[in-house]
């Protein structure tokens, strides 16, 4: 009986080639995606280059620009993950302009990764899309064509290349016409529809020689050949697999130059050639050897991955069997003891009425003694609310009366210069007098438990950019230089409304305490247990004294800013209390004239 030939793997289309080309990324659809890319747009030059979220405002643009570059570069790995951070960012929505390109660029790299039941739900969710780009639209039709071949649905890849004709042939390019005949051959060939597939495997032949694809014509020279000897046309296939040889050697395929060895290995054995076979064989088995080699060392890594989890499978099996025998040890020492406490139960009687009687007595006394702190904390609120209010507001809104009286002169008497001073400094004071407010009204939340707070997994640079946003004016209005070196991938576990507002305070008052033309540094690194965030400036700094008030709740010290300022310290009393509750730490490193330091130790894992 005559020996059946491998018909070579299907020759696929323009995503899986990008990803297996060692040189540039070319065609229609990357020329497209590169359009809807502003990054390219706007710099050319920088092209072909990954950029840092730092060199664009929006993030998704880069995230997107990234993704279609590592696509290019060969790292499908680096790609799906930029694309992820892209639907990420711009929320999956399907109405914004970048959804479509992005959504493709994620089902073309899961083709790529083989995800073949991934890839054709999110290419088939693609074309269900009204106004789809249509270079986007006719990619998605032949790529779900060339997944229902690999899934071997023959029919439905021939009515997705049906579609793809109806709308797309005349305008596509010919290297994509050669590439839906060939398959659309091996589909017929499956479905045993000789003469069809005959007919596109000849045609995308001859389309290939035209372009003088070597590769393709020795994919193409032996499914011919296949198709030839399947039907016992030997004298046909022959041929046609010698010439699948001749390309494949030309080609530098290893995988095609395989398979051409092996067919002509069959073809000799079969025409009592041995000799001759066996070298065929010997150069197949030596070519796949080295590609099992490389496979091989992907499929020991899965190996060692699932036996890692078969070993954890077990662990847990052992706990859950230790846990059963523990559980019915207690059963026993249960039993044990109902015996015991029966025997004496009239004992305990006796002895409960005496016991409750005490137990009673202190319950009460307990209860007291928590009312008497709560009460206590509740005093201590309040005197410090009424401290704050008599004292740190009447002052600036009596300076503010005063300013207002001046403010009100100078217009009259039309000195306009000393109005514009004026203006500015009750600018100056009705800032100060807000913040004042919203620190002490965020203080007073906290002391009374009515501040909402819910941890969450944070990323520390986007939050400390966006708390930057709001402050880097004022710290430009006085020529201070703010420098962020946070490193990407650190993240914290906080609240991310009261984390804001801790951070937003420390920052203002590095701002407010350091002279024009001074420096703040906003640095992190990371801990064994977390990660720390350092505050630093060049500003005024802090004695001793001052510093053990701030560590001293039962204390308030005044200090002046560089405005001549007067603050209480209640903003960094907030810092503190927030920091606690969110698990943090607050350090504090100050000299007089040499700046001041704050360390926050965060924590990196939810509780």
């Amino acid at each position: 009986m005559k020996q059946l030939l491998a018909v070579p793997v299907v020759a696929l289309f323009w995503v899986t080639q990008v990803l297996a080309s060692s040189g540039p990324v070319t065609g229609a659809i990357y020329s497209t995606l590169r359009q809807q890319c502003s990054i390219c747009r706007h710099m050319p030059a920088d092209s072909a280059l990954l950029m840092a979220d730092s060199q664009y405002p929006t993030s998704y643009l880069v995230y997107f620009h990234n993704s279609h570059v590592s696509l290019r570069n060969r790292d499908p790995d680096n790609a799906y993950r930029y694309i992820l951070k892209t639907l990420e960012d711009i929320d999956n929505a399907p109405t914004h302009p970048l959804y479509p390109y992005a959504f493709f660029l994620r089902a073309s790299i899961q083709y790529n990764r083989q995800l073949y039941r991934e890839a054709l739900r999110d290419f088939l969710q693609l074309t269900n899309i009204n106004g789809l780009d249509q270079q986007l639209l006719a990619d998605c039709y032949i790529n779900m064509a060339e997944i229902s071949l690999e899934l071997r649905q023959f029919t439905a890849a021939l009515q997705y290349f049906s579609k793809w004709e109806t709308r797309f042939v005349q305008q596509s390019a010919p290297e994509t016409r050669k590439s839906v005949y060939h398959n659309k051959g091996l589909c017929y060939f499956h479905m045993g529809r000789y003469d069809e597939a005959e007919k596109y495997l000849l045609q995308s032949r001859d389309m290939e020689k035209q372009q003088k694809d070597t590769t393709g014509l020795a994919i193409s020279s032996m499914d011919i050949g296949n198709l030839y000897y399947e039907q016992y046309l030997d004298s046909k296939a022959i041929p046609y697999f010698e010439a699948g040889l001749r390309f494949a050697l030309k080609s530098r395929d290893t995988a095609v130059l395989r398979n051409a060895y092996r067919n002509m290995a069959v073809v000799e054995e079969n025409r009592k050639r041995y000799r001759l076979a066996l070298q065929y064989r010997k150069q197949y088995e030596a070519l796949q050897d080295s590609i099992w080699n490389r496979d091989h060392i992907w499929e020991m890594a899965k190996l060692e991955k699932k036996l890692a989890v078969e070993k954890r499978e077990l662990a847990i099996r052992v706990l859950e069997q230790q846990t059963r025998l523990q559980l019915a040890e207690l059963s026993t020492q249960r039993w044990q003891r109902n015996t015991l406490l029966a025997a004496v139960a009239g004992l305990m009687v006796l002895a409960a009425f005496a016991g409750y009687a005490y137990r009673q007595q202190k319950r009460n006394a307990s209860i007291i003694a928590q009312q008497k702190e709560t009460l206590h904390v509740l005093n201590e609120t309040k005197d410090r609310l009424f401290s704050i209010v008599a004292h740190d507001l009447r002052s600036p809104v009596y300076r503010m009366k005063l300013s207002l009286g001046r403010l009100r002169k100078a217009i009259q008497q039309a000195r306009h210069a000393e109005a514009d001073v004026l203006a500015l400094n009750n600018e100056k004071i009705a800032g100060s007098t807000y913040a004042l407010l919203d620190n002490l009204l965020h203080w007073a939340l906290s002391q009374t438990g009515q501040l909402f707070f819910r941890k969450e997994k944070l990323h520390l640079r986007t939050v400390i950019d966006q708390i930057c946003y709001d402050l880097l004016p004022v710290a430009t209005d006085k020529n201070i230089t703010v420098h962020r070196e946070i490193p990407e991938p650190f993240f914290f576990s906080a609240d991310l409304n009261t984390f804001r507002i801790m951070v937003r305070n420390i920052i203002d008052n590095a701002i407010k305490y350091t002279p024009e033309g001074g420096v703040i540094t906003i640095s992190a690194n990371r801990q064994h247990t977390g990660c720390q965030l350092i505050i630093s400036d060049t500003g005024v700094g802090m004695d001793i004294h001052l510093l053990q008030a701030l560590m001293t709740n039962n204390h308030m010290r005044n200090q002046t800013d560089t405005d001549g300022r007067q603050s209480t310290g209640l903003g960094l009393w907030l810092c503190k209390t927030l920091a606690e509750k969110n698990g943090a730490q607050l350090l504090f490193a100050a000299r007089p004239e040499n700046g001041t330091t704050v360390t926050i130790s965060l924590q990196t894992e939810l509780p």
